[in-house]
């Protein structure tokens, strides 16, 4: 499973990088250090006590008495507790003592007038501006810039913005907002090096319409009255008859059991031609349909088997 961003940002912030000593997660990272740094003296000063209350005592006249384990779990327990305490106190002790020498580096900096000429140069620019890159678009027109009043308490003043349009409509899609249109335009059929009939060739226009009370949230009265599989969860029948794409034959089957449709080939199209029993017209009104007609079915997507 991939997750598409429908938008990538690149901002650039108007505070340059000797306005400021360090980055928010530079300043983290330092008090976290420092902490941790602290809270390991603690436990290593507690580890070589115990090991000397350990050494010490086993050379007690009181090693072999029946309460000796008794006392040392009681020694154990209360260390534990201790050190607990000590180590908790050690971290934020040296938490506080970064972040107070963080807050001071700070002040002086203020005081050494930077932050008040970071100030004057946000009020100099006094727009926003943001470009939208559109990858499809060729390169001399594939950033598109648009500029806005830049509000008082803003930090930036220029921002790149990748639009991903296919997770957008995606997104939409998925919830509701928006259909997907197709049309699809016969384009004839397609000829080789020496002039032969190949494969008819089908081209796909695709529109996305937002989804409203004019489109009936693409929903069909006549659909839903006329055809008895006109419900979501089965694909609607199609109108009985003899179908081709071009060279082969079908006609149309519908299986009741799970509500789809089926094409089950009858014949080539060039011995549905050649049959004497076809009246000439028929013929020239096939030939013309294939070269012109819109398709009445259109069936997107590798096709492994028809049936």
């Amino acid at each position: 499973m991939r997750f598409a961003s429908p938008l990538q940002a690149l901002t650039i912030w108007d505070s340059p990088k000797d306005a400021i000593k360090s980055s928010p997660r530079k300043q983290f990272l330092e008090r976290y250090r420092a902490g941790l740094a602290a809270e390991k003296a603690v436990h290593d000063k507690f580890a070589q006590d115990y090991d000397e209350w350990l050494s010490r005592h086993k050379e007690d006249q009181k090693a072999n008495a029946p309460d000796w384990a008794k006392r040392v779990a009681r020694y154990e327990r209360r260390r534990r507790r201790n050190e607990a305490i000590r180590a908790e106190q050690a971290y934020d002790g040296a938490v506080a003592r970064v972040k107070a020498q963080q807050e001071k580096e700070l002040l002086e900096a203020t005081s050494q007038g930077e932050l008040a000429a970071l100030s004057q140069r946000r009020q100099r620019n006094s727009y926003q501006i943001v470009g939208v890159i559109d990858p499809k678009k060729p390169d001399r027109d594939a950033v598109q810039w648009f500029a806005r009043k830049k509000p008082k308490a803003a930090k930036w003043s220029l921002r790149l913005i990748h639009v991903n349009r296919d997770a957008i409509i995606k997104d939409l899609f998925d919830q509701g907002k928006v259909d997907i249109m197709a049309k699809y335009k016969n384009k004839g059929y397609s000829k080789d090096t020496e002039g032969n009939n190949l494969n008819i060739e089908v081209k796909a226009d695709y529109a996305v319409k937002e989804r409203s009370w004019r489109t009936l949230w693409n929903f069909s009265p006549k659909h839903f009255f006329t055809d008895s599989s006109g419900m979501y969860w089965r694909e609607r029948r199609l109108r009985p008859g003899v179908y081709t794409d071009g060279a082969d034959l079908y006609q149309t089957t519908y299986r009741y059991n799970d509500g789809r449709n089926g094409l089950r080939l009858v014949d080539s199209l060039g011995h549905f031609l050649n049959n004497t029993k076809v009246d000439d017209q028929t013929k020239t009104n096939i030939q013309r349909a294939l070269a012109k007609k819109f398709p009445d079915i259109v069936m997107e997507g590798p096709v492994e088997e028809v049936e």
